[in-house]
């Protein structure tokens, strides 16, 4: 890892001759491999490897950036002279501070597995052919749409003119199966499992057979009436609602921008007592667990809402700053192609005291909710979100029944955060969202008319 480091250490040297007040310099070798399957076949497969570095230059409070995809020595100095001239030409913001300076960086676990970059093309197809396999065989009426397994490993560093030199590797592993089931003219919504791991111990077969589940279960489905019901939502079905509500709500560029739901509400009631949320930085063998965020500041935990009372936002280096707060270490990069932005890491709900098939045998007549459809459109400042239900099936007298077509759930995330009745034990990870199933006491459920 410190051959990745080496090979740029002498830019910053280079852009304070050039008259760089602050400079940084951003680096990433990566290689990743996927085998993709559509209708029910392997049909392709793929291998990118990439490098390249992007460099931050401050002159007089105006930042410049410039990216390349090559680590050769003439392209460094080019595009390091391309964000010194970029910054020089800018235009200087009055509220910038200055980039980080060293720290001391945590040991994170479980985020490298060598056996993952050790893996063959035939390995590959192995497991995908495992997954395939086994979502084919759980019914005849079932069709693998679409799916892949992947797998890839990143080197990234980061070093800055005021001391901050840091790198890391990781590797990551993972496969995805959408099916649907077809039983005479009827065709079922698109359902869809997926296993992601930072070490190679995920089960492809357990997402081909959980896909091809939902599928089955999802055939002749039922109309539903409009009215308001106890619900309780799955991981999928939480990611996608708060990636588009509560995420931005707690970012610190909406809380400047005076976009934010929550501004001004620390330290007051914002859901219900039981609910506990953190962003987990550290959290052992997370997807995006790291000992530094996107531009060098060490990772952390930090409580967002604790008991239902909110405790904190989360920021990078320059919105903390204007905040009059520190940067929670969540400066996140797309690639050396991106400046840092906001976005939490492992946002993590704490797991309650209820396994799933209590929590479903308490309610009498209500909904289970896989996933949701449309969630891009919900009013994270507002709060109001009317969002597709699929897959969902009818609760009845505390048993799972049968399948629902065209129902939409609609209202407000933050009264339903406010209005929650358990929380289950069943912990999992999705992207960014490490949560167990939430039951909330009365959502507001739209019938197809």
């Amino acid at each position: 890892m410190s051959e990745i480091l080496g090979s740029v250490e002498g830019l910053i040297p280079l852009a304070e001759r050039m008259g760089a007040d602050e400079v940084e310099v951003y680096v990433a070798s990566g290689k990743s491999f996927e085998i993709e399957v559509r209708l029910g076949q392997i049909t392709s497969s793929h291998s990118i490897f990439d490098s390249g570095i992007g460099v931050r230059a401050v002159i007089n409070k105006a930042v410049g950036f410039g990216f390349c995809n090559s680590l050769e020595k003439k392209k460094l100095e080019e595009i390091t002279e391309k964000a010194i001239q970029i910054a020089r030409s800018g235009k200087p913001d009055s509220n910038w501070s200055e980039l980080p300076y060293p720290s001391s960086f945590p040991v994170v676990r479980g985020i490298y597995d060598k056996r993952i970059i050790e893996l063959s093309v035939e390995d590959m197809v192995e497991i995908t052919g495992r997954m395939l396999q086994a979502a084919s065989e759980y019914d005849r009426r079932v069709m693998p749409f679409w799916g892949g397994v992947g797998s890839g490993y990143a080197v990234r560093g980061i070093i800055n003119n005021h001391g901050v030199e840091v790198s890391e590797k990781g590797t990551m592993i993972g496969c995805v199966m959408g099916t649907i089931a077809r039983e005479g003219y009827q065709v079922t919504p698109e359902c869809s499992e997926s296993d992601y791991k930072r070490s190679l111990n995920i089960n492809p077969e357990n997402v081909g057979r959980e896909a091809a589940r939902q599928a089955i279960d999802s055939l002749r489905p039922k109309k539903v009436e409009t009215g308001v019901y106890p619900v309780i939502l799955a991981q999928d079905a939480l990611t996608s609602l708060l990636t588009y509500t509560l995420v931005p709500t707690i970012s610190g560029d909406n809380i400047i921008r005076d976009k934010s739901a929550y501004k001004d509400k620390i330290g007051t009631l914002v859901a219900s007592e039981i609910l506990t949320i953190e962003d987990d930085g550290v959290m052992e063998r997370g997807l995006s667990t790291c000992a530094f965020d996107g531009e060098g500041t060490s990772s952390q935990k930090t409580i967002i809402i604790q008991n239902g009372i909110l405790k904190s936002f989360i920021f990078d280096n320059y919105f903390g700053r204007r905040a009059g707060a520190k940067s929670t270490g969540n400066a996140k990069r797309g690639g050396y192609a991106a400046t840092p932005s906001i976005s939490p890491t492992n946002l993590y709900v704490k797991e309650g005291d209820k396994n799933p098939d209590k929590m479903v045998s308490e309610i009498d007549d209500g909904f289970f909710i896989r996933d949701l459809q449309g969630a891009h459109s919900s009013n994270s400042e507002s709060g109001e979100v009317s969002v597709v239900a699929t897959p969902c099936w009818k609760i009845e007298k505390g048993e799972i029944k049968n399948p629902i077509k065209g129902a939409m759930l609609a209202g407000n995330i933050y009264n339903m955060l406010k209005d929650i009745k358990c929380i289950g034990n069943n912990i999992r990870q999705l992207a960014y969202l490490v949560a167990p199933w939430i039951s909330f006491e009365k959502v507001r459920i739209v019938g197809e008319t």
